[in-house]
């Protein structure tokens, strides 16, 4: 590995989490902003269409993952003709742009069907504004997203990464403003919408001045274009199962609860994507690597890679699931209000079984690269049919937190049971290897287990930040703690102690100056 290919990556994860820690401050600064700004009501149904309108961007996931093995192994295998797939990437994002705006404006058009009588008819005013707006971002987030792409299968991640910062960050700034005045949902999703316009020419720029991107524009050769179908046709339906376990519950409570119980969901939910994005921060940063290796066929580096970033992501998970059990019931009652109580235990029950998935690192990037994903979508799409049908009945008697149960059964199912099977026989990864490492971790785990269940049992954290904080921060201090002792490896201690000096040595030189 090059050392412009180490900066890139290096600082890449640097930024991964600047980014995930600008979206914490946010989420614990702008969110209850937002909640108070918008009341109970608004913000369920605001939540509600944020969560419709992902399922008229899920194809560009698929189209994005293919993109960058396309054109990582194509390079690999010297193929000179980039431009033509270049070109044909970006029609197949600009005609799913196209088609899901119109999808969105038809949604708009049509949500008194679509959502049922329980939204009341000064929510479905706000609902049918909010999906015009939404509509007109999904096609620019589309073609923001071939652009990503290009720039993550060039490895140049910091350029990527600091626009994605810069839209954290501007994202809350701009928006609370017109929240203070009073403007609700159609103020946030406007300001959304001008950032990515904002994005689009930077990306646009970047990747032809910079990166010497280029596009022909023709007709596909039917065999190059039946390849990218089927490779992100199988992503596209994975995607979709995968949002539907997320995102249907929301739709179920809208049509047998109304917009409060949609509220109180989003909330859990919300912790719960952050936990994802939290842990897989620095996957991206190791797609292009992966599809490398693949192409080369070095398959014992790839399962170095899959093992060694395991590792990392398991600590990292065990940690956040750890401390949201500890701290998330008084968290979210200071956080967001008592009336979004039943927010922890829906938090709970749809992030016990990802941290299960969470540890098992880059194992879905891998499948993709080696174009091995087909099985785990039917069962993705056998699971989501079970979370339908048992989340209706439970969310019908017994709101969000029946809905997150529903979540919860089918996905301890896939996450345990299910996907070590399928990384073992179809993927080809030793998941003995991976299981030996995650079980030698957990004597570090132990004693933070051990003294968080105490904190918890005999409810020490009160309601109030201070107390949330000296405890979370003491907590935090004995997990490091033990898990530097107990559980990380010569290697990963090395490598904490290089990025540690490093930094020390930054600072002694800025000083300096």
């Amino acid at each position: 590995m090059d050392s412009e290919r180490k900066k890139q990556i290096a600082f890449g994860a640097g930024l991964s989490y600047l980014i995930i820690a600008a979206k914490l401050l946010s989420g614990i600064i702008y969110t209850p902003i937002v909640l108070h700004s918008l009341g109970k009501s608004e913000y369920g149904v605001y939540s509600l269409c944020v969560s419709f309108t992902s399922y008229l961007t899920i194809f560009n996931a698929g189209i994005n993952a293919a993109y960058i093995r396309f054109y990582v192994q194509a390079r690999e295998k010297g193929n000179h003709n980039l431009e033509k797939l270049n070109g044909i990437f970006l029609e197949i994002l600009f005609v799913l742009g196209i088609l899901g705006m119109l999808l969105g404006l038809v949604a708009g058009k049509n949500a008194e069907v679509l959502f049922g009588v329980r939204i009341l008819p000064d929510e479905y005013i706000i609902l049918k504004k909010s999906l015009y707006i939404l509509s007109v971002t999904i096609f620019f987030s589309s073609i923001n997203g071939f652009f990503s792409s290009v720039i993550i299968a060039h490895e140049r991640f910091i350029a990527g990464k600091l626009v994605e910062l810069l839209h954290t960050v501007c994202s809350p700034v701009f928006t609370i403003p017109f929240l203070i005045a009073g403007y609700g949902t159609v103020s946030i999703l406007m300001v959304n919408l001008g950032l990515i316009i904002v994005m689009f020419f930077f990306y646009l720029i970047y990747s032809i001045k910079e990166l010497g991107v280029r596009f022909e524009l023709q007709k596909a050769e039917k065999g190059i274009f039946r390849s990218i179908l089927i490779f992100a046709g199988f992503i596209v339906v994975q995607s979709v199962m995968d949002q539907l376990n997320w995102q249907v519950d929301k739709y179920i409570l809208a049509r047998f609860q109304g917009a409060d119980e949609v509220a109180v969901y989003s909330v859990g939910s919300l912790f719960n994507s952050y936990y994802i994005t939290i842990t897989t921060a620095v996957a991206g940063v190791f797609i292009a690597e992966i599809n490398r290796l693949v192409a080369n066929g070095e398959n014992e580096e790839i399962l170095k890679l899959f093992i060694k970033t395991a590792r990392i992501f398991s600590q990292i998970a065990v940690f956040i699931m750890s401390a949201y059990i500890i701290f998330g019931k008084p968290f979210i009652a200071r956080w967001s209000g008592k009336e979004y109580g039943d927010s922890y235990y829906v938090g709970l029950l749809i992030m016990f079984p990802v941290t299960f998935s969470l540890s098992q690192g880059l194992g879905q990037d891998i499948a993709r690269a080696k174009n091995l994903h087909k099985t785990q979508i039917i069962i993705n799409i056998v699971v989501c049919m079970m979370n339908f049908l048992v989340s209706i009945p439970l969310a019908k008697y017994y709101g969000a937190i029946g809905s997150a149960f529903g979540t919860f059964v089918c996905e301890i199912f896939i996450c345990i049971f299910i996907q070590g099977i399928y990384y073992q026989k179809i993927v080809k990864l030793d998941m003995r290897a991976y299981y030996k490492e995650i079980i030698s971790m957990f004597r570090g785990w132990l004693l933070p287990f051990i003294v968080g269940f105490e904190i918890y049992s005999f409810g020490i954290v009160k309601e109030n930040y201070a107390s949330i904080m000296i405890y979370g921060i003491l907590y935090a201090a004995l997990y490091v703690g033990s898990v530097w002792m107990l559980a990380l490896s010569p290697y990963e201690k090395e490598m904490v102690q290089k990025m540690v000096k490093k930094l020390v040595w930054r600072n002694r030189k800025q000083n300096r100056f």
